[in-house]
């Protein structure tokens, strides 16, 4: 708690210390801001039927992953999970990354299409945006690309106030991106819930809340660093292009997941190849505690304290560093 706390005036004092114009940093976002994550939590962590909802995304995204599985192993036969045409040598050696996994990104995309069309979406945005412009004093376009960063990702929530971005502030278009990199969209959400689930109690649901609370977190600290003086941008939510009926919203959600499948692909692929090409240069380096020096090892040591004030316990942060 002692950790935690320090922490998380620490953090809010890196925001301070890195603000373009600390005297126009105003007191009052700042506290709504904590309290409204403090709120969240409570709410979520300790209201029965919000925990019971919470512990049933997990339910949800088993269903999802079973449903996914039937489509792979129908598509791609035993690389997408279907029966094996051998022995397995050990549990997990089956397993396929692209195929059985990540085919997950365009049936979630489809269906989060399908409730934007239904209005089950829209409204839950529209309510999340409301809250954040009471509490935080941000404009409604702000409101509602933040709201819907938490369900449909950075790239496709700043679409639903595209009409008002050209309006918008440098520090409203830097709350923007704060808020698309401090959340996780629900298609990548529902990717990670998956493959956390055997070792991560309710994975979906913890995930969920995390992204809730970095929200305002999120808003708390880009308008730290840039403190916008001038009035907020309103805006209403405004559909991207929008389907002609629910196959129609469905296709479109099927292509858009296509896209991002691919996508997701060739960065990992990307990125996983530079690194180890990184750690092989690293490798003709002296080894260090034991071991050879790796760029994960590296940004571990580095991110180690950021996230011991995250509240990771210190013999967890450098782990927890390298995954950052």
């Amino acid at each position: 708690m002692v950790q935690s706390l320090f922490g998380l005036v620490v953090l809010i004092g890196l925001g301070w210390v890195l603000s373009e114009q600390r005297a126009k940093i105003m007191l009052r976002p700042i506290l709504a801001g904590l309290a409204l994550q403090l709120g969240l939590a409570a709410l979520f962590l300790h209201v029965p039927p919000l925990q019971r909802g919470l512990a049933s995304l997990n339910s949800a995204v088993i269903a999802l992953a079973d449903a996914t599985t039937a489509g792979t192993a129908f598509v791609f036969g035993f690389l997408g999970g279907g029966p094996l045409p051998f022995d397995e040598k050990f549990p997990g050696a089956s397993f396929n990354l692209a195929f059985q996994a990540l085919p997950q990104v365009i049936v979630v995309s489809a269906l989060s299409s399908l409730l934007f069309y239904w209005k089950v979406l829209p409204l839950v945005v529209r309510g999340l945006s409301w809250v954040l412009r009471k509490t935080l004093g941000i404009g409604g376009a702000v409101g509602i690309s933040a709201a819907a960063t938490i369900f449909i990702g950075m790239v496709e929530a700043p679409l639903l106030a595209r009409p008002y971005l050209k309006d918008m502030s440098r520090g409203e278009l830097f709350v923007v991106m704060s808020t698309g990199m401090a959340t996780i969209a629900g298609t990548v959400m529902v990717l990670y819930a998956t493959i956390l689930a055997k070792v991560v109690p309710n994975a979906a649901g913890n995930i969920l809340l995390a992204s809730l609370i970095n929200a305002p977190a999120a808003i708390v600290i880009a308008r730290m660093m840039i403190p916008d003086t001038a009035p907020p941008t309103g805006g209403a939510l405004v559909m991207p292009e929008p389907a002609a009926s629910s196959i129609d919203a469905i296709a479109k959600g099927t292509l858009s997941g296509v896209q991002l499948l691919i996508n997701i692909v060739a960065f990992l692929l990307v990125l996983v190849a530079l690194v180890h090409l990184v750690n092989q240069l690293l490798g003709l380096l002296p080894a260090a505690g034991g071991a050879p020096l790796t760029l994960q090892r590296l940004l571990g040591y580095v991110m180690a304290p950021v996230c011991w004030l995250m509240g990771v316990s210190w013999s967890e942060a450098p782990a927890a560093g390298a995954l950052m």
